[in-house]
């Protein structure tokens, strides 16, 4: 796919007029600052030690990792110019989160940590990201984190950016491993900071939670919510009764389903993983020439700095292969984003084909499991 590229014959400066006008990262105008937000984010987290503990605090929670937004602004226009390719952007919306996963389960602090397609109208404990940027030189996520009683954990912006000595990117590293493991440490000092006998509290206010949205009539009076739409867990059901049963069953098989789709979050890590490392590297060196070429810009010096044709020749060559790892990073993210897997399931002797986009099939098992728990309970 290297024919893609357009390779224009050029001397001395041409190679910077090139870099200003070839592809879909044209060079800045002016006065554009470059990242435009970065007077606004969060001092950048350095370096980070994971603090791993010897064993799970009790209770160890269970915490569902939401596929983050992608960021992705309503106005289309303009936004290579700010960075954003939307299929890389909705691909890393699903990357994140694993890499996420895996720092979190790194930490030993934590039950199941899954990725889910979608928010879990009551999970233990759930994570939900946006993505703010994200360049291959910062990335800055805002991170949310809601357990069971509507109690916020974490409403934050976290930022790290990329050195030199990150990239090349070797044995399964991330140039912005530092942001997770703030985020981890940051939800594991904010358990601490609870108090115990509400966090023993939560898995039975999520489960309950649950059953009252399966059966409200039946499960009336165990869980108020308050004006704030805060929740609190007043008394539980008998430990053999039988509806409860069948709420615990009915959540099980929706983590079957968020299981089984595991396997596609982890191949689509894998997979786009050298690709996206490349992609990022190159990312970053095209964002410090941006930088650096609109600082010229605002100082009139529009000749730019002057310099050897072999510096020049390697800023466009860094440019070059930025735009073939784009492309390729595209063509990998547009295949995950439009041919995800159909999942096969099944329950209560019945065997279901799901079809269609992770979300879109998330929702349709936990409408079937509604089903089967209104027929299996014989109400209305």
């Amino acid at each position: 796919m290297y024919h893609r590229i357009a390779l224009i014959p050029c001397l001395g400066l041409g190679l910077l007029l090139l870099l200003a006008g070839c592809g879909s990262a044209p060079a800045p105008q002016a006065g554009e600052s470059l990242p435009p937000a970065v007077q606004n984010w969060p001092p950048s987290v350095g370096s980070v030690r994971l603090e791993v503990v010897a064993q799970p605090p009790l209770p160890a929670l269970d915490l569902a990792l939401v596929s983050f937004d992608p960021g992705i602004p309503e106005q289309t226009a303009g936004l290579s110019r700010q960075g954003i390719f939307p299929d890389i952007r909705k691909a890393e919306a699903r990357y994140l989160p694993v890499r996420l996963r895996q720092v979190l389960q790194e930490s030993n602090a934590w039950g199941a940590v899954r990725v889910l397609p979608e928010p879990q109208p009551a999970a233990v404990l759930q994570v939900e990201g946006r993505i703010l940027h994200s360049d291959g030189r910062f990335l800055v996520l805002q991170v949310r984190a809601e357990d069971a009683s509507g109690r916020i954990w974490l409403d934050r912006i976290y930022a790290d950016e990329a050195q030199a000595s990150d990239y090349p990117v070797v044995g399964g590293g991330d140039p912005f491993i530092d942001l997770y493991r703030k985020v981890a440490n940051d939800l594991l000092a904010e358990y601490r900071n609870q108090a115990h006998a509400e966090l023993q509290q939560l898995p039975d206010l999520a489960l309950l939670r649950q059953a009252g949205d399966l059966a409200p009539d039946y499960f009336a009076g165990f869980v108020a919510e308050d004006s704030a739409g805060r929740h609190q867990l007043l008394r539980l059901p008998a430990e053999s009764d039988p509806m409860l049963a069948r709420v615990e069953l009915i959540r099980s098989q929706e983590f079957r389903f968020i299981d089984t789709v595991d396997e596609q979050y982890v191949d689509l890590y894998q997979t786009m993983q050298p690709t996206y490392d490349l992609w990022r590297q190159y990312g970053r060196e095209q964002a410090l020439y941006r930088e650096d070429y609109a600082r010229r810009l605002s100082q009139r010096d529009r000749a730019g700095a002057r310099g050897t044709y072999a510096a020049m020749e390697q800023t466009y060559n860094a440019f070059k292969w930025s735009k073939i790892q784009q492309q390729d990073l595209e063509d990998l993210a547009r295949g995950f984003n439009n041919e995800v897997l159909p999942t096969v399931l099944e329950v209560s002797g019945s065997v279901y084909r799901l079809n269609g986009s992770l979300e879109s099939q998330y929702d349709e098992w936990r409408e079937i499991l509604r089903e089967i728990f209104r027929l299996e309970s014989g109400l209305p």
